[in-house]
């Protein structure tokens, strides 16, 4: 049987570019995974760029962007190129995690259960795997490579974010990929780039957000009106998450000219992505994995946080009616 990256390698045309897409509104695995696909694909000589949809929502991914020197090309740019062979990572159209796919669709690398099939010459689908990363790194050990530190630095923070720090979903696949790479990237740099770090000039702002809040059944909300960063929202649903009557958190900040939402479950049969992108459908942008999601909401389109808790409530209702067999079976 012919191995996933000799596969993937023998499909591409190496006269026409590639483009690397990761899902919408992208994380540390997402673009971790983008650039070590696009650094051995590039030692074969093939002209590769990276892309995704939505926003970079957290300080730190843009750190890791700005330390690994990391280059990507605009969503629009991506599009307007009908001659890109796309690979989507951490993500795929079935997953519901990409909402629109530039150039042409040749293959996807996930880990995330796809709701639907997809159709592409090339699929590499690990449910059982805890970051796509770690995929990633098998496809540079099927080669014989060793990746520069810069990518194994982007792997490994990969690695780290998705099963936050080998304590969530990890397989053998990542606890290898994770010791090899710790040892050939960054560890200090990717431990700080996953790592959210905070100021005091924000302690008054992380206090105004336990003040306004709304509880209905396990689902939180809470609406914080300051000038918050996507990081601190982040860490604000962390932190909510760990309430033991709560399993579903979102923080959105309702100020601007857009509203910024972060999301976050510890209920294995809830998909937050999901979710989110199915609740904004209409009235914003979002998505991301099922445990963790972002997006935003036009403030005309906010309905204020009693209604915008009762259609999170109806959301998550209607998916656990969708996926009631699914979630039985787990």
């Amino acid at each position: 049987m012919e191995k996933p990256y000799a596969t993937l390698q023998k499909l591409l045309d190496p006269a026409r570019p590639i483009l690397i897409q990761t899902h919408d509104f992208p994380d540390h695995d997402a673009l971790g995974s983008a650039y070590g696909l696009s650094c051995l694909l590039a030692r074969k000589n093939f002209d590769c760029s990276i892309t995704y949809g939505g926003l970079i929502q957290s300080i730190s991914l843009s750190q890791m962007i700005k330390h690994l020197d990391i280059r990507m090309i605009s969503f629009e740019e991506a599009c307007a190129n009908p001659s890109f062979q796309t690979i989507i990572v951490d993500g795929s159209p079935a997953a519901g995690t990409v909402k629109k796919v530039a150039g042409t669709l040749t293959g996807v690398i996930d880990h995330h259960p796809a709701r639907k099939k997809v159709e592409c010459p090339f699929i590499d689908l690990r449910s059982d795997v805890g970051s796509c990363s770690a995929i990633i790194w098998t496809y540079w050990k099927e080669a014989g490579e060793t990746p520069q530190s810069a990518t194994a630095t982007a792997l490994l923070a990969g690695i780290q974010l998705d099963t936050d720090f080998l304590s969530r979903r990890v397989s053998r696949t990542d606890l290898d990929a994770h010791y090899q790479l710790f040892f050939e990237g960054d560890s200090r740099l990717a431990r700080d780039i996953v790592r959210t770090s905070l100021s005091v000039a924000q302690l008054a702002d992380i206090g105004e957000s336990f003040r306004s809040f709304l509880i209905k059944d396990s689902i939180l909300l809470a609406e914080v009106h300051g000038d918050y960063t996507s990081e601190l929202l982040s860490v604000l649903a962390d932190f909510l998450l760990r309430l033991q009557e709560i399993t579903f958190v979102v923080v959105i900040e309702v100020r601007g000219e857009e509203y910024h939402l972060s999301a976050r479950t510890r209920d294995h049969c809830i998909d937050t992505g999901y979710i989110i992108r199915a609740l904004l459908s209409k009235t914003g942008t979002g998505g991301g994995h099922p445990h963790m999601a972002g997006g935003l909401i036009h403030p005309s389109q906010y309905p204020g946080a009693e209604k915008f808790l009762q259609q999170i409530a109806d959301n998550i209702a209607a998916y656990r009616s969708k996926n009631e067999t699914d979630c039985q079976a787990d």
